[in-house]
């Protein structure tokens, strides 16, 4: 193998070796490939990551109607990146969650992944998401119709 093969790997990692220094504690354990996906896929910037956290969390008072009943930084994280980091789309996103749950308090009273009826749920195959997204994108969920026994 000669140096002109290794050239473009050198060049990869040398892009992403300028955010070592900036990863967060919130982007530990990520490998360098995926920390360079969400940056050019998620706009998701260590620099302002706290900063783009803080926004969603000072949006929450502006819902006094629904109860937060998570708000900590890796939580947040997840809806931001959901949304690709526009804030008010995660915090819009981080609000429906929450009133879903509030409205719906029996269906997750007890759900924990060892409940039997979990775990049958997920045994039987409901639901699944492909690999490969729409020709828009977009994640498909799948629903195993046939192994699903809703009596259960």
């Amino acid at each position: 193998m000669g140096p002109i093969s290794l050239l473009p790997k050198y060049k990869k990692l040398n892009t992403w070796n300028g955010d070592l220094a900036k990863m967060t504690h919130l982007q530990a354990g990520l490998s360098p490939e995926t920390i360079e996906k969400a940056r050019l896929e998620l706009n998701e910037n260590p620099d302002v990551l706290h900063q783009d956290i803080q926004q969603v969390r000072d949006m929450i008072i502006t819902r006094p109607d629904i109860g937060f009943l998570r708000t900590d930084d890796a939580f947040i994280l997840r809806f931001l990146r959901a949304r690709k980091f526009h804030q008010a789309d995660a915090f819009r996103l981080l609000a429906q969650y929450f009133q879903y749950r509030q409205l719906n308090l029996d269906m997750f009273k007890n759900f924990k992944a060892d409940d039997p009826g979990i775990k049958r749920a997920l045994i039987d195959g409901f639901p699944g998401v492909l690999e490969n997204r729409d020709h828009y994108g977009r994640k498909i969920l799948l629903l195993f119709a046939a192994n699903w026994d809703q009596s259960r």
